[in-house]
């Protein structure tokens, strides 16, 4: 017995061990092929598949195709427990071409109309309404008098400058079905109207054709019918709250510390440097928004990104267009030459039809005063001049005639003059070159390499602008210039919200305005995130005010008529609830409800109101304490003194 139980015993160990060394070989193996693996670099499929998604989160954040739009937040409150008094809407225009021209700009698929039967349907309704003229909302007079309801379409606007496109108009469309599915019951469709005839609807609309065809697409959306606009006179909806000479301080101020943050990395610089020199067509642009914004004109229409070959054979033919311009001149630069031999006596008698017919007023008249400087600020016109002003007077009336007559351009021009001096050869030909070089410059030398816009150097420049919007949201300076730009449109709101708890209307507002629109107003309510200042297309703000339904008196039972703290508000943001990141709404008054996701049963979530007097409060008595005044006008005053010290 005992000889058997030392055997088992030395066969356990015997099997233990071979089990360890088994574990210990399998283990070491693969440490050394993960590490043969990690020193592998990974295939191109894994890279474009990265990339291409990281691509894909950008299109779908910064252009917002009308799939990616759906219902949020929007009138998810406890019915039985509020009653919803009326919403203001703020929203950024849709998809539009850009706003600078473009290489090949005119050839982008802007006008591609998207397979949509509620686009079709709008469209058809446009059609009907003006098939016996001009629709109702643009035949009568006013500022938008005549104005197309569709964006324009054909070859030659295929992606016109800021205008909206098919699919802007789409994504209008959507956020107008959202506000019927999610307003329309509560409020009663009747008092969403925006006709004009009832007191329970406004809207108002910058003067831009992007931002009146977005109102009356979203009005059909939500309503069924389209919009009398009512026009803001500015982009900020100022209202009477305009006028702001600090807004200038601010904006060199900004302007000042966005130049200094890109001069800080020179590699983005030299990036959108060279994007600048593929996208436009007249000069290159530094400024990193002006470039991401040419660059979705693309991007958002899922359009190929540009490239830029040269060749030898493209370089000779600029050339022979250079040649061809000279010698389209060559005769008239022969007749120039035939000047040396007219006698100086035939041309002083000349000079009194040069003096009346030669206008020095006009602009041209004027850079040829400038040319000519000493010799025509002599107190005796008509006195005889000496050869070489003579010469000068007679380019000078070439100059001018030509610049007239010709509507090829001012390079002809230029190359004309450039043709004259060389031929005369005037001692104070560099004076005038010079003076011409101010306005006019040769383009430089183009870098003969290919240079094409790959998708790396998108995301990088978006990455940039990602980092570069949170430090503008930190930025002392754009918050105050956010808060006197939105005081007129903050002011208006809070108006129509006391309208609607006194007046009970009206019930329906909407302000269609700009990116620019809804970053003021952003900074002005306090928000933190750099995601909610990058503006989207189709963006949408809504202010929602609900009073308590149950108006019993808590000591006799009875009902009471309502009182100011029987109201609130609260903040939707692209479908976010945003009301308990605002400045003034973030203490223990906030009402706290959970509440089931209107598209979703199965999903709950918190919702907050908060209180109507403390966005009364914040704008009559804390909006301008950052300022230290009390008033619009004393900030304006104060901040709008450059020597003021920030």
């Amino acid at each position: 017995m005992k000889f058997s139980f030392q055997h088992r015993a030395f066969y356990c160990y015997l099997g233990m061990s071979l089990w360890i060394f088994f574990l210990i070989t399998v283990v070491y193996k693969y440490i050394s092929v993960g590490e043969e693996t990690s020193a592998v670099k990974v295939s191109p499929n894994e890279y474009i598949s990265k990339s291409d998604a990281k691509f894909r989160r950008i299109y779908l954040k910064a252009c917002n195709p009308a799939d990616n739009i759906v219902r949020g937040s929007e009138g998810a409150v406890d019915n039985d427990a509020w009653l919803l008094q009326g919403i203001l809407v703020l929203t950024r225009h849709g998809d539009r071409g850009p706003l600078t021209h473009l290489k090949g700009g005119d050839k982008l698929p802007c006008d591609t109309e998207p397979v949509s039967t509620l686009l079709k349907s709008y469209e058809e309704f446009v059609t009907n309404a003006s098939s016996s003229g001009r629709a109702w909302w643009v035949s009568g007079p006013g500022p938008f008098h005549n104005f197309p309801s569709l964006p324009p379409r054909g070859a030659a606007t295929r992606c016109a400058l800021g205008q909206l496109t098919p699919s802007g108009l789409l994504q209008m469309l959507t956020v107008g079905n959202i506000l019927r599915e999610a307003y329309s019951e509560k409020l009663g469709a009747e008092n969403m109207e925006l006709s004009g005839k009832k007191e329970t609807s406004v809207a108002y609309t910058t003067r831009y054709r992007r931002t009146f065809q977005s109102l009356q697409a979203l009005s059909w959306g939500s309503t069924g019918g389209a919009a009398a606009a009512r026009e803001a006179h500015s982009v900020a909806f100022c209202f009477r709250d305009c006028a702001c000479n600090a807004l200038h301080v601010l904006a060199r101020k900004i302007n000042s510390q966005l130049k200094n943050r890109l001069e800080s990395h020179p590699a983005i610089k030299d990036l959108i440097i060279k994007l600048s020199k593929v996208l436009f067509e007249s000069q290159e642009h530094t400024d990193a928004d002006v470039v991401r914004d040419a660059l979705l004109a693309y991007i958002c229409h899922e359009a190929p990104l540009p490239c830029v070959k040269k060749s030898k054979k493209t370089h000779t033919k600029d050339k022979l267009s250079l040649h061809k311009k000279q010698r389209k001149y060559h005769n008239i630069n022969m007749a120039s030459r035939n000047l040396l031999e007219v006698d100086i006596d035939t041309l002083n008698m000349e000079l009194d039809y040069i003096n009346n017919h030669l206008d020095f007023n006009n602009e041209i008249g004027r850079k040829a005063r400038d040319i000519i400087g000493k010799y025509y600020d002599s107190k005796d016109k008509k006195a005889p001049l000496d050869f070489d002003a003579q010469m000068e007077r007679e380019k000078l009336i070439y100059y001018q005639q030509r610049y007239l007559d010709n509507t090829d351009g001012y390079e002809d021009v230029v190359i004309v003059k450039k043709n004259l001096d060389a031929d005369f050869n005037f001692p104070n030909d560099a004076r005038m070159d010079t003076d011409f070089d101010e306005d006019y410059k040769e383009p430089t030398p183009e870098n003969t390499e290919d240079f094409c816009i790959q998708k790396e150097h998108v995301m990088s420049l978006f990455a940039y602008l990602e980092w570069s919007y949170k430090q503008e949201m930190k930025n002392l300076h754009n918050r105050k210039k956010g808060l006197l730009l939105a005081y007129g449109l903050i002011h208006n709101i809070v108006q129509n919200m006391i309208r609607m708890i006194s007046e009970n209307k009206p019930k329906y507002v909407i302000y269609s305005g700009h990116d620019k629109t809804l970053q003021a107003l952003i900074l002005a309510l306090g928000l933190n995130s750099y995601q909610h200042y990058n503006i989207q297309y189709a963006s949408r703000m809504i202010f929602e005010v609900y009073r308590k339904r149950d108006l019993r008196d808590e000591f006799k039972f009875t009902k009471r008529k309502a009182i100011a703290q029987d109201f609130y508000f609260r903040v939707v943001y692209n479908g976010e609830d945003v009301t308990n990141k605002l400045s003034f709404c973030r203490n223990k008054q906030n009402v706290i409800m959970k509440v089931i996701d209107p598209t979703d049963d199965m999903k709950m979530y918190n919702t907050y109101l908060c209180p109507i007097e403390n966005i009364v409060r914040f704008i009559h008595d804390d909006y301008f304490s950052g300022f230290n005044v009390s008033n619009f006008k004393d900030a304006c005053s104060i901040y709008g003194n450059d020597k003021h010290v920030f």
